[in-house]
């Protein structure tokens, strides 16, 4: 009998470990995706779900034309050279 008795009780701690888990699932689902900030304190804060809801909507990214990008390539490469020049005399 005493080989019952264990099984008993192993069945019930495996009941109680369920149920605690589930309780930690719930937890966790209730914290949302909010979670790894709540841990660390980085990242993106919480926002509420009536703010989202009344944001307006999201502006596009402005992107520059190739010609734009060219330009202040040619820019940048002229300032860098001529900070190497000054820097060789």
């Amino acid at each position: 009998m005493a080989f019952q008795d264990v099984i008993h009780t192993l069945r019930q701690e495996e009941e109680q470990l369920v149920k605690q888990l589930s309780r930690l699932r719930a937890a966790i689902t209730a914290l949302g995706s909010n979670l790894p900030y709540i841990v660390t304190g980085h990242g993106r804060k919480p926002m509420l779900r009536a703010a989202v809801q009344n944001a307006s909507p999201v502006r596009k990214r402005r992107r520059l034309s190739a010609k734009a990008r060219a330009a202040i390539s040619r820019a940048q490469k002229r300032r860098w050279a001529k900070l190497k020049a000054g820097q060789k005399k």
